[in-house]
């Protein structure tokens, strides 16, 4: 199964079968980063941004990636577990893009049951993710929280995530913000503001309403913690900022609240 997946990497147009699929899914979150990351999640991704899935496989993707737990399959545990929660949060934000895209083969394809869990657990992972691993030197690329962020992007920029939540994720990010004590060193913070810009690119939100939101935070520092809180924080709106700047769409208010954002 394994050289037959790896063979179908190179070709142009390969064909999945249902227990290819399985297999794939089932090796998700392997401690291998050969078969995770060069197999696995490369295989799964290209199939669904390439269409080489049809749209029966899509539906299954989805739905065997949500029957067994999902991102709250050992929330507590680390290592192994943290892999399984981390690239199941990467495919939940492809199998999001492809639903929420008009473009797509996939669009609107998912089940409404199905969709409704992927938002949600997409929506409420970093409240509860803990394993703030970015490289190891054990398993490779963990990076639960950049996965994490990729997936809430594509949360809050579905169509069918109303503009009415927006609030819900700026509280989520606040608190996260809040409760991280280390400092962010495998760029955790610029994938996190994503969230915010990406969003007021695709006119989701409003971006007098992302610098209402800095202005009401406050990160006091008294502790060493406390300023790696706020160094990831200030990390994130730099990023929102160059990339709004660059694309000439970065508003004076905004802009403002950004440049004023320090101890």
């Amino acid at each position: 199964m394994y050289q037959d997946l790896l063979r179908k990497i190179t070709e142009e147009k390969p064909s999945y079968s249902q227990k290819e699929l399985q297999w794939l899914l089932e090796h998700l979150g392997d401690t291998s980063p050969e078969i995770r990351d060069e197999l696995v999640f490369t295989s799964l991704a290209r199939g669904i941004q390439e269409e080489l899935f049809t749209k029966e496989q899509f539906q299954l993707i989805a739905a065997m990636i949500v029957s067994d737990g999902g991102l709250d399959k050992e929330i507590d545990k680390t290592g192994a577990s943290t892999l399984e929660r981390s690239f199941s949060a990467l495919i939940y934000a492809n199998l999001l893009s492809a639903d929420g895209n008009e473009q797509s083969l996939f669009y609107q394809v998912l089940k409404t049951d199905i969709r409704n869990t992927l938002l949600d657990q997409g929506l409420h992972y970093l409240e509860k993710e803990e394993d703030t691993t970015g490289f190891s030197s054990q398993f490779g690329w963990v990076h639960a929280f950049a996965h994490g962020a990729d997936l809430l992007t594509e949360v809050v920029c579905h169509p069918e995530f109303s503009k009415n939540r927006v609030h819900e994720v700026f509280d989520i990010l606040g608190q996260l913000f809040k409760r991280i004590t280390i400092r962010f060193i495998d760029d955790e913070d610029w994938r996190l503001a994503r969230v915010l810009y990406e969003p007021i690119l695709q006119g989701k939100v409003e971006q007098a309403t992302l610098a209402s939101w800095i202005k009401s935070l406050d990160f006091p520092i008294e502790e060493r913690e406390d300023f790696y809180r706020f160094s990831n924080f200030r990390s994130c709106l730099l990023e929102v900022y160059v990339q709004l700047d660059q694309r000439n769409s970065l508003q004076d208010d905004l802009k403002k609240a950004i440049q004023s954002f320090q101890y």
